[in-house]
């Protein structure tokens, strides 16, 4: 079997940027989001989702070589 877009697809690749560029965008602004009312939980939510991302492609991808 031959692979052409390495481990993960390209629609695969812009959705983990996505969420990657998103997740900083929330991370530099947290205390400003903090600050115009939006609730702690939801920050907190939103960075643990952006941390979680390459975390998991990580392991699909390690998992996919074996």
């Amino acid at each position: 079997m031959i692979r052409r877009h390495g481990l993960m697809g390209p629609r695969a690749v812009r959705v983990i940027a996505l969420v990657l560029a998103v997740g900083m965008i929330a991370g530099i602004g947290a205390p400003y989001l903090l600050q115009a009312g939006v609730p702690l939980w939801t920050v907190l939510l939103l960075v643990l989702i952006v941390l979680a991302v390459p975390i998991v492609a990580v392991a699909r991808s390690d998992r996919s070589r074996r």
